[in-house]
């Protein structure tokens, strides 16, 4: 079994709830004997979907089927992750408490903003990392300080020329606290910022029936964000790269709105989200809830998956290459600005005075390499 079939397998086994019929399916190729479950366990914890794998594989009965120790291992990881998760909504609400009390309305994001808003049928499916939520652009640094005031300390420190080139605030933490938190004014990186304005966001959220006051995306801004949280600001179309928690999340979306219909409707970076959707729908197994378009770009960002997963030594050449390019490009694009951008040039000098600056760019080619 190649790292290419347990990803395929470990997405066809995420949708076994929304299609039980694949269960006989997936029963067969464990019985095969062809299932190396060192290498399934490898792909779905790279791609953070490990504790989903086995709750859609309990609930499809298969369970059984599995070694023991494998079984004990998963029971473990995902009991792990849903204490977690409690914890995370508990430090959420908190939040959003707090937030409430100065006149706040947090729209909380991605993961956490799934959590709170049920799209999973167990809050052990889902792996999160930072609270991340949005606030009015005005409100970013005012809600940042608040939160500072009640114990959360930035990791770096936030210069007010900043405001305009920068998506989010320094993350916080706080050591008495499960997660890192994230105060956004956008959720797109600039110069893409304006493509899903803050007040478009704003003006479409949709409330949650909690204690508290807080938000959550329209269902469309989800799966638009979604998408383009991938393909542009974790350069998932530049690089080709599979984002299998992502691709999930948005297969759970699905069900609510078609995001085929949502990206045409929204009619910006088509080919890119189209591309997504493509992806999506073959990890999938080709699921009727994720239509695509089957156009020329569409298909040839797929074959470049398909690819980069047979041939693994390939991708690694060319993600070097693809972020050395990208990386000196950004160079030019920021001399460019500074000639005519008084905050760019402003953030520019900050960042060379900076030592810790130098030590993270250095730490980023020695990864690389």
């Amino acid at each position: 079994m190649t790292y290419k079939e347990a990803l395929y397998f470990t997405a066809k086994c995420l949708t076994l709830g929304h299609y039980p019929g694949k269960t006989a399916e997936v029963r067969g190729l464990i019985h095969s004997g062809i299932i190396d479950w060192e290498l399934v366990v490898w792909a779905s914890t790279g791609q953070f979907v490990f504790p989903a794998l086995h709750l859609q594989l309990k609930r499809a009965g298969l369970l059984s089927e599995l070694p023991p120790d494998l079984v004990e291992y998963m029971e473990e990881i995902t009991g792990l992750n849903r204490e977690r998760n409690k914890q995370i909504i508990d430090q959420a609400a908190e939040v959003a408490t707090l937030l409430n009390q100065h006149g706040f309305t947090p729209i909380f994001l991605k993961g956490t903003a799934n959590l709170l808003a049920g799209l999973y049928e167990d809050i052990g499916e889902r792996m999160v990392g930072d609270i991340d939520f949005l606030v009015e652009e005005k409100d970013m640094v005012p809600v940042a300080e608040l939160l500072i005031d009640t114990g959360y300390e930035p990791v770096d420190r936030y210069n007010p020329w900043d405001f305009k080139i920068t998506k989010h605030y320094p993350r916080l933490v706080n050591a008495n606290r499960t997660a890192n938190v994230e105060v956004h004014r956008q959720v797109l990186q600039i110069p893409y910022d304006k493509s899903l304005p803050n007040e478009l966001i704003v003006r479409d959220k949709l409330a949650l029936n909690l204690p508290f006051t807080a938000c959550v995306m329209s269902h469309e801004h989800q799966i638009i964000h979604n998408i383009l949280n991938v393909q542009i600001n974790d350069f998932g179309y530049y690089y080709a790269g599979i984002f299998l928690r992502q691709s999930y999340d948005l297969f759970l979306l699905s069900r609510r709105e078609n995001p085929l219909v949502v990206t045409q409707n929204y009619g910006k970076f088509f080919h890119r989200m189209n591309g997504y959707l493509a992806v999506s729908h073959e990890l999938f197994d080709h699921p009727d809830c994720i239509p695509w378009q089957a156009d020329f770009s569409a298909k040839s960002f797929l074959n470049r998956i398909k690819r980069n997963l047979d041939n693994p030594r390939w991708e690694r050449l060319s993600h070097a290459l693809l972020y050395l390019i990208l990386r000196f490009s950004n160079y030019a694009r920021v001399l460019v600005r500074i000639t005519h951008n008084k905050d760019a040039r402003r953030l520019l000098f900050k960042r060379l005075r900076d030592p810790k600056w130098y030590n993270a760019h250095i730490k980023s080619y020695k990864e690389l390499f």
